[in-house]
């Protein structure tokens, strides 16, 4: 039977299989299902069924978005850094894709007994998520994101499709 990880390594490779029914059942009817979601959802699908839920493309849902992962993780102990990663990766949808010109993102949260792995889901920009290297001379409050989710995640990644961005984060714990 595969592990988590080698369906996350499977699914960023893109070679993993996912039938429509799988996919369909996997997508809250807030947005048909999309390649992206249908990856989202692969990515996990052997932690637990996610929690989704659709965000309008604006600034103030940052906060809700949190305060969403924040309960879908309740008691968890990895749940303040999902938190923290989960608002930076909002805030990449926000300022770097097409999402904030009227759109909407997805957040999907997968809570297992010893992971959880978050989705956010955006509709998309013409470059693809990059982590950037912190330079110690160059004092800066922002663009150090995806160097914060690598640091703290076990695992991450990404997918460009037609209809959208999917980036994901994986943090374990011990029992």
């Amino acid at each position: 039977m595969p592990t988590t990880s080698d369906v996350l390594e499977s699914s960023e490779a893109g070679t993993a299989p996912m039938t429509e029914s799988r996919a369909a059942s996997a997508v809250v009817e807030s947005r048909p299902p999309s390649r992206a979601a249908r990856l989202a959802y692969h990515g996990a699908v052997l932690v637990t069924p996610p929690r989704r839920r659709t965000f309008p493309g604006r600034p103030d849902q940052a906060g809700v978005a949190r305060r969403f992962v924040a309960r879908v993780l309740d008691g968890c102990p990895a749940a303040d850094t999902a938190v923290l990663l989960t608002s930076e990766l909002v805030t990449n949808a926000l300022q770097h894709t097409s999402t904030a010109s009227g759109g909407t993102f997805d957040v999907l949260v997968w809570r297992g007994r010893f992971a959880a792995c978050i989705a956010v889901l955006d509709d998309g920009s013409d470059s693809a998520p990059a982590r950037r290297e912190r330079d110690p001379l160059t004092p800066a409050e922002s663009g150090y994101g995806l160097s914060l989710v690598d640091q703290l995640s076990d695992r991450w990644g990404h997918r460009s499709f037609d209809d959208g961005t999917v980036v994901w984060f994986l943090l374990r714990w011990t029992g």
